[in-house]
């Protein structure tokens, strides 16, 4: 009797507490918010089917403006930051670890395998603030040593993000792919930290060797190659492949530049993102970057067979 009696008050607290965590991670959300939210996302994953799988780049920039407006009219529902995205929408969405905000990105490929990024990104709040990610990346000038706002932002399709601090201020160490050109890929580790409440990106934190330091690191190398850089944490450590000349090819022409087995990265050291060379083998697991890979294949989206 005493055991039953303790296995169905256990089951009691377990309901009650299952009740709990639902009824609390859907309080800030009425039925009707969701309602007008879902009828807008429907509209975006038409418009995502046309972004990714199009075969007229024309198509893919009217998708992509479509999918601006339809967003920004979305995140104008009020509580609309908590709502659940479906995971197979046209963008990645970056969250930080503070929950602090939501960072919505895309990008439009060109017929010449040129990339324009877009995106926003919404604090949290109940009503609407919103800060729009305008790529100004193909008029921008030795990226590694510049800091700008949203409206002239260094476009990349983010994946990760790691918080770390200096006093008071928190940097967004942000982890992106890029796919730049007919030859060569991009990876980009960006710091995203805000100034009187709006975003800025870049800040000379990041120390690629001794006596330097940049505020954004790019690695360049070759478009049919693939180079790993995400932050790791069970080893504490951002880890990147360590790239070199493919054979005889020449130095600083990165379309030549492939992965040669190594690695190295960067450690959080006072108040710095410092170089760490000669980390240990070991396969490396990078950012989930939708169609990314194959830059041929756009798969998200599959097409419908013509009949």
């Amino acid at each position: 009797m005493t055991n039953t009696r303790h296995s169905f008050l256990l089951k009691a607290i377990l309901l009650l507490f299952c009740s709990f965590l639902f009824s609390t991670s859907h309080a800030q959300i009425t039925a009707d918010e969701l309602r007008q939210i879902k009828g807008m996302e429907d509209t975006l994953r038409i418009y995502g089917d046309s972004l990714i799988n199009s075969p007229l780049e024309e198509n893919r920039t009217i998708a992509s403006y479509r999918i601006i407006k339809t967003l920004s009219r979305a995140l104008k529902v009020k509580n609309s930051f908590y709502y659940q995205w479906d995971t197979l929408l046209p963008w990645k969405i970056i969250t930080p670890e503070d929950d602090s905000f939501k960072m919505f990105l895309w990008y439009t490929r060109s017929d010449i395998d040129a990339y324009k990024y877009y995106g926003t990104i919404q604090m949290r709040s109940d009503t609407l603030r919103m800060f729009p990610l305008i790529d100004y990346s193909d008029y921008t000038d030795k990226p590694e040593n510049i800091t700008v706002d949203n409206e002239n932002w260094y476009g990349a399709l983010y994946y990760g993000v790691k918080t770390v601090k200096v006093g008071k201020v928190k940097y967004y160490t942000l982890f992106g792919w890029d796919g730049n050109n007919l030859t060569s890929n991009k990876k980009i580790i960006d710091i995203l930290w805000f100034q009187k409440g709006s975003p800025r990106f870049g800040a000379p934190i990041i120390q690629p060797e001794k006596g330097k330091l940049v505020n954004r690191f790019i690695l360049e190398f070759a478009n049919d190659a693939s180079a790993t850089l995400n932050y790791n944490g069970i080893e504490k450590k951002i880890i990147y492949d360590h790239i070199t000349p493919n054979g005889d090819a020449l130095e600083g022409f990165y379309a030549n530049y492939i992965p040669d087995g190594t690695y190295e990265g960067f450690e959080w050291k006072r108040n710095k993102w410092r170089h760490v060379d000669n980390i240990a083998y070991e396969k490396r697991k990078d950012g989930d970057v939708p169609n990314v890979g194959n830059k041929k294949s756009f798969d998200l989206y599959k097409p419908i067979p013509a009949k």
